[in-house]
């Protein structure tokens, strides 16, 4: 059985580019039968690994539509059991039954341009992963089983291409390595192998995924290293990770290129793209190709503009909800607008337009940056940002990435409402609630009144109401922002003294407000 060992890389902490750690991630290597978790200052961290909310993916993509405002836990859950349905037909179709194996192998011997000895280690990677998956057994068996059933079900689906092949192949071979003896592992785990800068994570029940965002996430930061000149500069790996990156990326259409994901995901079926994806790899190949004078990177990325100006599923170029052209996170759901994946999109295009220099990718950042311009506003509902468009409000974590890619389109002086939007976005995270007494100043003896108030963010809200140092009332309770008020039913006349308190729960740090007002009660 292997181990996994836990060690500590000494590395300074980088400033961050735009799609760059701001701190070490943690990633498990794997070195033949061992696996060893270290901190990599160039790997991405936990919380920047997201693909985004799964549950909204499921739901705009099987009813089309726009995801609503209000979203609980039963939206979750659907997308939860969307997925789980996905995996689940995937396991229905047995691994290596008589008619997946004909088509896999249809689908080799038919692939042209390819070498023989390509095709013989392609035969040899399915017919050793089918061996080693007779030998597992429970969750290792669950996870080999899904990678291999993927691969079987594009052959079966006829979508198992020649540019296809290795990356699927080479999935296959990395899973068949892992889950044959080494650690299990937790979600969102990353793991990367010995001889190989790509990035894989752990998807509970998929097995290990190939993952372009968090791989081209890394060169960004690899990049950024060199140009600062810190000791983490790594010029080797940096051109190993798009040298291989560039062999993984299939035709996906005769008119592009794409880094596919190949895996079910919030009821998206494999394979599918991501603009945002797609855009930071263009950007990590454009930035790569000065720092290394490497002009053969500058025509990779061209290569995979062709998703921009193609309708999903195949490619990401789409109507937008303010009438202009939008980029899609996922190919598979066409009416899901997240404001960061578009922002760190069009981010992407535009750096690579700049770099390269390159005509196209700089018409295409100029087609859709008016309806960025025009979506931001929509992402405000006063005291904190939406996740996406008519959706739900941003948790603590992408508030802050659509914060910092705001500031990035600021920074490019890409137009004042970025910096606006970026400085008040700041202020919801840091400005204390405001709370104000709006009253009643007079309020009869014996009736049940509202004593009313005013609050700038989401809050708990205490009132406690005293007439001389006799308390009459002390109530609670949770209020977004606006006006809000408490029942209280004075039992006698006279002057009582309101104070009202607030702390804010959108941030955590617990800001607060205070205000105090009188309420006379008159007798009957």
């Amino acid at each position: 059985m292997g181990y996994i060992k836990r060690t500590l890389v000494a590395a300074p902490i980088a400033a961050a580019l735009i799609a760059t750690p701001a701190q070490a991630g943690e990633v498990i290597v794997v070195d033949g039968d061992h696996a060893v978790r270290k901190n990599d200052p160039a790997v991405p961290t936990r919380a920047e690994i997201e693909l985004g909310d799964a549950s909204l993916a499921a739901e705009t993509a099987g009813r089309g539509g726009a995801a609503p405002a209000g979203r609980g836990a039963a939206a979750s859950g659907r997308g939860r059991a969307s997925a789980s349905r996905a995996r689940s037909a995937t396991r229905a179709r047995a691994a290596g039954s008589a008619s997946a194996r004909r088509a896999v192998d249809r689908a080799i011997g038919r692939t042209r341009g390819v070498s023989a000895a390509d095709k013989k280690r392609w035969q040899r990677s399915y017919a050793l992963s089918l061996r080693t998956l007779s030998r597992l057994s429970g969750a290792r068996a669950t996870q080999l089983r899904y990678v291999i059933s993927s691969v079987e079900r594009l052959a079966l689906n006829g979508a198992l291409s020649a540019s296809r092949m290795p990356v699927s192949f080479l999935q296959l071979d990395r899973n068949r390595q892992y889950w044959r003896r080494l650690p299990f592992l937790a979600r969102e785990d990353q793991v990367t192998f010995r001889g190989s800068q790509l990035v894989y994570e752990y998807f509970p029940g998929e097995g290990l995924q190939l993952h372009p965002l968090n791989t081209f996430k890394k060169a960004n930061a690899l990049h950024g290293f060199c140009e600062r000149n810190e000791p983490n500069c790594d010029r080797a790996a940096l051109r190993s990770l798009l040298d291989e990156m560039t062999g993984l990326a299939p035709r996906r259409s005769p008119r592009f290129i794409a880094w596919e994901y190949m895996f079910d995901f919030g009821g998206g079926s494999p394979p599918w793209m991501s603009a945002m994806a797609q855009a930071t790899g263009i950007q990590a190949y454009g930035r790569a190709a000065q720092l290394l004078g490497e002009p053969s990177y500058i025509k990779t990325a061209r290569k995979a503009l062709g998703a921009y100006e193609t309708p999903p599923p195949v490619g990401v170029r789409t109507g937008g909800p303010r009438g202009g052209v939008a980029y899609l996170q996922y190919s598979f759901a066409p009416r899901l607008y997240i404001f960061n994946a578009f922002l760190q999109t069009l981010i992407g295009l535009y750096d690579f337009s700049k770099l390269a220099p390159d005509n196209h990718a700089g018409e295409l950042f100029r087609q859709a940056e008016p309806e960025a311009r025009a979506e931001v506003p929509f992402s405000d509902v006063g005291d904190w940002s939406r996740y996406s468009y008519a959706g739900a409000e941003s948790t603590a974590e992408y508030h802050e990435l659509l914060r910092e890619l705001l500031e990035s389109m600021c920074i490019r002086r890409l137009g004042d409402i970025y910096c606006d939007y970026a400085k008040r976005y700041r202020g919801y995270q840091v400005d204390p609630p405001e709370l104000r007494f709006v009253g009643p100043r007079i309020a009869p003896e014996d009736v049940t009144t509202s004593i009313r108030f005013t609050v700038s963010k989401l809050s708990a809200v205490e009132v406690k109401v005293y007439k001389g140092t006799s308390l009459a009332l002390s109530r609670l309770a949770t209020f977004r922002r606006g006006s809000g008020s408490f029942a209280w039913r004075p039992s006698s006349p006279g002057l009582y003294s309101v104070r009202l308190a607030a702390k804010e729960l959108r941030t955590g740090l617990g800001k607060r407000d205070r205000v105090s007002g009188e309420i006379e009660v008159e007798a009957h």
